[in-house]
């Protein structure tokens, strides 16, 4: 028992070091400005599920800012995670986009990771935790933005306030953030089904089939908000 403590705590000490290290380093991206959604700015090509280990998805997330913004590793289903790269069209070039669709083991909260290979309009990384509420309609199941981060900065979004239409709006150090604050997920589903994709998954859970849709159909969920869209103030100056 006791060697299994030392082990747990090296095991700890070694994830706790990595991260650490990672937080130092992590890239400087450009500043994003005005009311961005990288997803309206881009045109989806070509995609290629990923079959990584637990391991390799493990580490992905260890190192990754946006993803600890929103959850820690230990939180996460792996046996569910859902990996595609994407190749995308944007100002005339192709480009990646890494899209995970990464449940949760409370089976209510999902995690919706995108890096691109490139910045496109400024956003290297985009990130939402969103919340499942299924308990009234089963079939349809209500999905709600609970937080998002984009290159590293962390926004909460609680409720689903129209608090700006541009950065003028927001203040000097500030700029809009627009997010879906609410889903028609028999819309998205439906989109992404038709697109051929996701179908047994949607069968093992309703976290399993929005991991799987975020992940191989992120058109058909963040470039076509089904339900609202809604927008929050970011101060940058202040945002952790």
């Amino acid at each position: 028992m006791r060697k299994r403590a030392l082990l747990a705590m090296f095991v700890v000490l070694l994830l706790v070091g990595a991260y650490g290290a990672y937080v130092v380093s992590y890239p400087k991206y450009p500043e994003v400005k005005g009311c961005v959604n990288p997803f309206k700015a881009i045109r989806p090509l070509t995609s290629m599920p990923e079959n990584w280990s637990k391991a390799h998805v493990f580490f992905k997330l260890t190192t990754s800012k946006d993803f600890w913004k929103l959850a820690k590793p230990w939180d996460v289903d792996y046996s569910h995670v859902k990996i595609v790269k994407h190749t995308i069209e944007y100002n005339g070039e192709k480009i990646t986009m890494l899209a995970m669709g990464i449940p949760l083991k409370d089976k209510k909260h999902v995690i919706a990771l995108y890096e691109f290979s490139k910045p496109v309009q400024g956003v290297k990384v985009k990130s939402y935790l969103l919340e499942i509420d299924n308990q009234n309609n089963k079939t349809s199941p209500l999905l709600k933005t609970v937080a998002m981060t984009t290159n590293g900065k962390y926004v909460p979004t609680s409720s689903c306030p129209h608090d700006c239409s541009s950065d003028s709006d927001c203040g000097e150090f500030a700029s809009c953030e627009p997010y879906c604050c609410s889903h028609d997920w028999e819309c998205a589903i439906s989109c992404c089904l038709q697109a051929g994709h996701c179908g047994w998954l949607c069968k093992l859970g309703t976290e399993v089939c929005i991991a799987c849709v975020v992940a191989e159909c992120s058109w058909c969920v963040a470039d076509h908000c089904c339900a609202q869209w809604g927008s929050t103030c970011v101060d940058w100056g202040n945002a952790p």
